[in-house]
């Protein structure tokens, strides 16, 4: 085991990623994505953030889909887990990781990742679970709400931008390249690092073999040509360039934006020019014959010109369109889920107008608000209560069992943190809710850290709190949990009152003495409502 270094400086720089001049990038060390950090099993991560935001906004980072079991302090959630980090500070994240996977990393802060402070977080196991010769990572940025970009590249028209009176130069419109050697086997890593929608992901003229869903190896790899990825979701897939393609050595890399969760309606749309959204997002797999030497294991990747005025041809049909199910990506263990259940909640995720005629979402109608003053999990500490963090008690050992029912318009992709879960179902757009007497579950499905729950429909996730303290579950769509989509789970109370804040975490907190800004750039930031309450069932 070894300790993994990085500094991150966290401030606005100007670039075009679609070609669109942008003032205010929020990137880490002047880049987005954030640089990706490379682990093995076993190592320790110390992060040093550096918070050089100009305008003044606080900041934190969460390490997305790592446990941080024994570390929750570390989590990274403002507000939840710890004070967030003023600016003109810093602050060290230092942790173990125990689990290997793709996963990534980005603020909990306001919208902060959404305009860029996000990043990658590979961690390699020893040995891996499958063997292969290389490697290559592909970050998806739904847009927000513009365009989307594959590696933070990506085009917009520039018509459009004009109308918006925006500066466009398709000069600097393009995208990436990835060079594969023919005959060898590369890990595909593909994360949806977006806000709002989400993407089916695809290869001309190649199948997919997945291995990897959410930092879980799986039993049996499986097949499919489409993928679905929601925001917050990982995969891994095993691919090869193969000779016997007709269609020669460069085959497209598709990432085509589902619509449906972005409301292109008139009158609901933030996009002013919906229109102008470019669904096709496309970077190229090129197969070659010399011996690339596998760069360290790595593809070999470069950018070419793709603007605005290029035309993505259509997709080649040589085979039965075949997409992803994921219920059948078994966890490589073979652990199936517990037959039984020690605890169960029932909600709902809803959406409705306050007092204040402000759109809230929020589960059964209790919006999730953050605190003003000490983070939640200080309260808890300090033997507080936290009523307005939508506080679910279970205890440690405990089965837990959530049924989500979805009655409204739009899915909503749901992250645990702090834990996987098991899948245990879900239902088919306009299933209505969960029922127990005509929807079948299985033990045997998958195992992740973020479920899609489809329009008008429902999903059960099992399990097990085996970690004591705080874990928000919430929507990964910004602005349902920015309105009060969240909730917490208090996972053995009696072992958190037992807790010592750490050092670090302490003079992080301590450091919102020193001005009257006391704990105000914070994410969630709502006003509590007080509303019909609909009782959570146990």
């Amino acid at each position: 085991a070894k300790i993994v270094r990085h500094t991150f400086e966290v401030a606005y720089f100007n670039g075009s990623p679609d070609g669109i001049h942008k003032d205010k990038i929020l990137g880490i060390n002047g880049q987005s994505p954030g640089p990706t950090i490379e682990a093995d099993v076993g190592d320790t991560l110390e992060i040093t953030l550096i918070n050089s935001i100009q305008d003044g906004q606080n900041t934190t980072i969460h390490w997305h889909g790592i446990h941080q079991k024994g570390s929750i302090f570390e989590d990274g959630t403002s507000q939840i887990s710890q004070c967030p980090l003023p600016t003109g500070e810093s602050q060290l994240y230092r942790f173990n990781v125990t689990q290997a996977g793709t996963f990534w990393y980005h603020s909990h802060v306001n919208s902060q990742y959404t305009e860029g402070m996000f990043g990658v977080l590979l961690v390699h196991g020893k040995p891996e679970a499958y063997q292969y010769d290389g490697e290559l990572t592909i970050a998806l940025i739904p847009p927000y709400p513009d365009s989307g970009l594959i590696n933070g590249i990506g085009r917009y028209p520039c018509p459009y931008a004009a109308l918006q009176k925006r500066e466009c130069n398709t000069a600097f419109q393009m995208r990436p390249v990835f060079q594969l050697q023919r005959e060898k086997t590369y890990r595909l890593r593909l994360l949806n690092a977006g806000a709002v929608a989400a993407y089916n992901f695809s290869i001309d003229d190649h199948k997919l073999r997945a291995i990897e869903v959410d930092g879980i190896d799986v039993r049996t790899p499986v097949e499919a040509n489409i993928v679905p990825i929601a925001a917050g979701q990982r995969y891994s897939f095993l691919v090869r360039c193969n000779n016997d393609s007709f269609n020669g050595s460069r085959h497209l890399i598709r990432a085509n934006l589902r619509k449906e969760s972005l409301m292109l309606i008139d009158g609901w749309n933030i996009n002013e020019y919906p229109e102008a959204l470019m669904a096709d997002v496309t970077a190229v797999l090129e197969c070659v014959d010399q011996d690339l030497g596998l760069y360290q294991h790595r593809a070999v990747v470069s950018r070419e010109p793709f603007t605005c005025d290029d035309i993505v041809p259509p997709r080649p049909i040589t085979d039965d369109i075949v997409y992803l199910d994921e219920m059948a990506l078994s966890p490589l263990d073979g652990i199936p889920a517990p037959d039984h259940v020690d605890e169960e909640f029932t909600v709902a995720s809803v959406f409705f107008e306050d007092h204040e005629n402000i759109r809230r979402g929020a589960f059964n109608y209790t919006p999730f608000k953050l605190p003003n003053d000490k983070p939640l999990l200080m309260k808890l500490i300090d033997g507080e209560t936290i009523p307005d963090a939508y506080p679910l008690k279970i205890d440690i050992g405990s089965v837990v069992q959530l049924v989500i029912n979805n009655p409204f318009f739009g899915p909503h992709p749901f992250h645990l943190h702090g834990h996987h879960f098991w899948i245990l179902g879900t239902g088919e757009w306009y299933d209505g809710e969960y029922d127990s007497s005509k929807h079948n579950l299985t033990l045997n499905g998958v195992k992740r850290d973020t479920v899609v729950v489809q329009e008008q429909s429902w999903a059960v996730i099992r399990f097990i709190a085996d970690s004591p303290g705080l874990w928000t579950f919430h929507c990964h769509i910004d602005w349902h949990n920015l309105s009060g989509m969240a909730l917490t789970f208090v996972e053995g109370v009696d072992l958190i009152r037992q807790m010592k804040v750490p050092e670090e975490a302490q003079r992080v907190c301590n450091l919102h003495s020193r001005g009257p800004n006391q704990f105000t750039q914070q994410d969630n930031s709502t006003k509590y409502i007080s509303s019909k309450h609909h009782q959570v069932h146990r």
